[in-house]
């Protein structure tokens, strides 16, 4: 991670490079905040990515965020990183009610899918998207979500109880809002052909990973246009949040990535262990590296099963399903539960490791390599196999950087770029692992990515079933934080009053914000968290790895065959909990 110290100098350059664009600078926790307007936003941004000097290739997220009280009610905070140099920095603007914001498609791609969600849940403007509708709500939901005066509870849904006062469809795209979009999903063949049909994938259909619907074009077996459709899903974990105390939201991060619920933990403690300044002791954040490990384990090992399923590989999917059983009890052994475990908390975990926890896991650990092997004997040579994933929806690296992609589908693409090593986090820097990454960036590589960094993650739980003591510290001792042990509340009147506090209360971390990100089994995880001093968090927000992800599908899907997109879907290994949240 770059030094504060770094990041002043940076942000005298980007100043020098973007005159008058900077209106101000913030360093907290060790990260840079830019503020521009409104009118030098999008010169801003651009600079950041095309200046040699900055090289800000990759936008990681966009976040929006609501201040009834301010005349600019709205911030909307970029952040962007440089893949080559290694280094990040936030872009903040504020922006009223009215006043529509410069796109930022035309810098990243990947910015359509942000804005749009920021669209939907604030109701911010972006003047030139290329079609700018909701993404997470219905067309025709009353309302903004995430607006601070939206209620909890929701209100009554649109179609039950106003369908009568909703605009047709034609008067929203009339007005420039998904108009081909509109014509497409009509049954219109706008490329000029009378060939063409328009046909439903989803959001039923077994193989688009949950309720994910495409709607495509095709003519005869070839597709011409794809329209992925999100939201069917839709929780509302983020205004959840916002209104449980700090400690109580680790539970609805479960929810999200629900094949990886643990991983969600870790990144949402370690955001509010940024913003709180809180030491986790060493002990606990290698069992923290073990259940990480444990956990990217048995989500490729679904997504490797469904995706051979989906393609014809029928046997590979029991055996991929067989072996995640066995890490499923290992987390049941560990927690009670099986998958929601919430035992990664804030300041550590929740409790220490059960008697028996290091066979149980060792066991495991000696059966494993034989699976891997089995998968690559069944898979990896196999000609059926390699008609099916060879040459077929190649990402290049300037497409991956371009899209936000991360983890094995921005590696599979052959860029080394990893969270546990390029910005290390826990106590990654004293294991040793390899970084696999793909060659042409096709199907095929995706699934040699994860088929290899199956076998580097057992070797990082090997290695850290070694470092980890049965017993000793497992959290803070700070008893602001943590609990303090049951032995503590019988003889002491301070460790009963901090127990009653913490449970009733919570805790109030300083004013700030952070983004935190961790390299989850879909890539880079990021959250996004405000602090108004309260002991709630104000804003919540998720950089969720599927959402981003998804949005290369139609340039994947787009002159190939149908049978095509079964293939490009399983390649990006998409949750949906995690994409609608």
């Amino acid at each position: 991670m770059t030094t504060a110290a770094t990041d002043t100098s940076l942000a005298e350059l980007i100043k020098a490079r973007c005159p008058g664009a900077v209106t101000g600078a913030a360093e907290f926790r060790g990260e840079t905040t830019l503020t521009t307007t409104p009118e030098n936003l999008h010169r801003l941004l651009s600079t950041l990515k095309t200046d040699p000097d900055l090289g800000f290739n990759y936008l990681a997220d966009i976040a929006g965020a609501d201040y009834p009280g301010r005349s600019k009610r709205f911030e909307v905070n970029y952040q962007v990183s440089s893949i080559p140099a290694n280094r990040s920095v936030r872009v903040k603007v504020s922006v009223g009610e009215d006043e529509p914001l410069p796109t930022a498609t035309n810098v990243w791609k990947t910015a359509n899918w942000h804005e749009r969600e920021i669209f939907d849940l604030f109701g911010v403007r972006f003047s030139g998207h290329p079609d700018l509708r909701r993404i997470l709500c219905p067309d025709f939901w009353t309302g903004h979500p995430l607006r601070k005066d939206f209620p909890l509870d929701g209100e009554e849904v649109a179609f039950t109880h106003n369908q009568d006062s909703i605009k047709p469809q034609e008067a929203i795209w009339k007005k420039g809002l998904g108009k081909a979009e509109y014509a497409l999903e009509q049954g219109a063949a706008d490329v000029g052909e009378e060939t063409t049909m328009v046909i439903n994938m989803g959001p039923q259909h077994p193989s688009t990973h949950g309720v994910l619907r495409l709607v495509l074009q095709v003519d005869g077996e070839t597709v011409l246009r794809t329209i992925p459709h999100i939201g069917y899903l839709h929780t509302g974990i983020e205004k959840t949040a916002e209104n449980l105390t700090w400690q109580q939201a680790v539970v609805v991060t479960d929810r999200m990535d629900y094949l990886s619920p643990p991983t969600n933990n870790l990144a949402y403690a370690l955001a509010v262990e940024k913003l709180m300044g809180i030491e986790v002791p060493e002990r606990a954040q290698d069992i923290r590296v073990l259940i990480a490990e444990l956990t990217r384990l048995a989500s490729h090992l679904i997504a490797l099963g469904t995706h051979a399923m989906e393609i014809g590989a029928m046997s590979v999917f029991f055996y991929c399903w067989r072996d995640r059983e066995l890490i499923l009890d290992i987390m049941d052994f560990l927690s009670g539960v099986r998958m929601m475990t919430s035992f990664i908390n804030i300041g550590g975990v929740r409790a220490d490791l059960p008697d028996g926890f290091h066979k149980k896991v060792q066991d495991f650990l000696d059966v494993f390599p034989a699976s891997v092997d089995e998968y690559d004997g069944l898979l990896t040579n196999n000609r059926i196999w390699e008609k099916r994933t060879l040459g077929i929806s190649v990402i290049t690296p300037e497409e991956a950087l371009d899209y936000g992609l991360s983890g094995p589908n921005i590696r599979g693409s052959g860029i080394k770029w990893d969270l546990r090593k390029d910005r290390p986090y826990l106590t990654y820097p004293k294991y040793s692992f390899d970084v696999p990454v793909g060659k042409t960036g096709d199907v095929y590589d995706r699934y040699l990515v994860r088929l290899e960094e199956m076998r580097q993650s057992r070797e990082i739980c090997v290695q850290a079933l070694k470092q980890i003591s049965p017993r000793g510290e497992f959290r803070t001792a700070d008893r602001k934080i943590s609990p303090p042990p049951k032995e503590e509340l019988e003889r002491n009147m301070e460790a009963l009053i901090h127990h009653f506090l913490l449970y009733t209360r919570g805790f109030q971390p300083p004013e700030g914000e952070v983004y935190s990100a961790i390299e989850s089994a879909r890539g880079e995880l990021g959250i996004y968290l405000v602090s108004d001093g309260s002991n709630k968090p104000y804003r919540m927000h998720v950089r969720a790895p599927s959402f981003v992800s998804l949005q290369i599908l139609p340039a994947l899907c787009e002159g190939g065959l149908v049978a095509d997109v079964i293939a490009a879907i399983g390649s990006l290994d998409p949750v949906m909990g995690e994409v609608d949240r």
